[in-house]
């Protein structure tokens, strides 16, 4: 498929929907499943030529392998793991799964035995007696059932938590083989996420992927992109090709433009999507997102310096709640009421920001993406989507982004 060739509304959805989800199966979801199919070499060519990410179909799932990029936030978690033991109790469960192979059955007590041997620090380092071993291992197999990476029969690992001497049998999928990555590194050297994230994403570079397939990762990824979380070369690349990448897309996505700004490139579309979920939205953090950005822009347009040395708005936690609870009380009257204190939904708020990519928090400063600049505008009486011939006027002048 050549790169400036325009796709089809059917294959661009398809390739939003990809990107939402993380595993697509036949018995879920088998409309989108056979949509997939249908479409399956042109969807493999633009993931691997714009994203340089393999999609795998399978007997009955399709899956968009991912990697981890860095300071991304992944788009789409699926688990319910919390603590360092889940993820413990889930590397060594997947190594059990790797030894025992695919389509395999096996017993609960056949796992637990395997953990205690591949468990740091040895057998007497882990006992099952614990409840709170048990109940995190509870989490572990409820999150790779969920992954469809483990089926279950006629029982559940749930009773599993009053008793150590519970069982039950279950099988491993045949998309164990999508899960275990492929990677020349010893994931034993290192101690985070966020330096193992690195260590790939060099080793990405190293194998000669192209800049511009990361930098379209982390836009479809988050749509609000901050030009630091670039690398170096990533940021000389964009700063050399963001004209003909922003050309590139209006002519290949229809009704998908990309906009850069100072700091900050966001993707807008003129339209919501099957499956995405869209700003600006008919709620109450939309509102209050679109307030921040129309009072930040009138102050600084009114010559106020709201501005850091460094052409950005930079504020400490304590003044940036003050603008929230400031923007809140002059809004009071167009926002549906709320038993909410201040502090409670500004977290849920600030929350939405940082998912969007509108705000994000390093060392001890809350930046705004000079992008909330482009989200300005009055805010309707009522949080309810407006009357349809509204929504037509509506739709004329105003994208929605991300």
């Amino acid at each position: 498929m050549n790169n400036a060739e325009t796709l089809t509304e059917e294959i661009q959805t398809l390739v939003f929907l990809l990107w939402s989800e993380e595993w697509i199966y036949r018995d879920h979801k088998p409309d989108l499943f056979y949509r997939i199919r249908s479409h399956e070499h042109e969807l493999k060519t633009i993931f691997r030529e714009w994203f340089h990410y393999p999609i795998y179909i399978g007997d009955g799932y399709v899956r968009l392998i991912k990697r981890p990029e860095r300071r991304v936030l992944d788009p789409n978690p699926t688990h319910s793991l919390k603590y360092q033991m889940d993820f413990v109790l889930y590397a060594c469960t997947l190594a059990f799964m790797e030894e025992k192979g695919e389509d395999q059955q096996f017993v609960l007590r056949e796992l637990l035995e395997s953990i205690k041997a591949y468990y740091p620090g040895g057998s007497d380092a882990i006992w099952w007696s614990d409840h709170g071993v048990r109940t995190s291992l509870i989490r572990v197999i409820k999150t790779l059932e969920q992954e469809r990476l483990l089926l279950m029969f006629d029982r559940t690992i749930e009773q599993f938590r009053d008793s150590e001497d519970y069982d039950l049998l279950m099988q491993i999928s045949n998309g164990l083989r999508h899960v275990i990555r492929q990677t020349r590194l010893s994931l034993s050297e290192y101690s985070d996420m966020i330096s193992l994230r690195e260590a790939l994403h060099q080793e990405e570079i190293d194998e000669g992927k192209i800049c511009e397939q990361q930098i379209w990762r982390r836009l479809f990824a988050q749509s609000c992109l901050f030009l630091s979380e670039l690398s170096q070369d990533e940021l000389v690349y964009a700063e050399r090709h963001g004209l003909r990448m922003q050309q590139k897309l209006e002519e290949v996505f229809q009704g998908v433009y990309l906009e850069r700004y100072a700091s900050t490139w966001i993707l807008v579309h003129d339209k919501t999507r099957e499956g995405k979920t869209v700003y600006p939205a008919y709620n109450t953090h939309s509102h209050v997102i679109t307030a921040i950005g129309t009072h930040l822009r009138n102050r600084i347009e009114q010559g106020e310096q709201w501005l850091n040395h460094r052409g950005y708005i930079a504020l400490s936690a304590h003044d940036v709640f003050d603008l929230f609870v400031s923007v809140r009380r002059a809004n009071q009257e167009h926002l549906a009421k709320s038993n909410l204190s201040d502090r409670a939904l500004w977290e849920e708020v600030a929350d939405y920001m940082k998912r969007l990519g509108l705000l994000k928090v390093v060392n001890d400063e809350w930046i705004f993406s000079d992008a909330l600049g482009r989200v300005v505008g009055e805010m309707v009486e009522e949080e309810e989507p407006p009357k349809e011939e509204f929504t037509r006027e509506l739709e004329a002048y105003q994208d929605r982004l991300f």
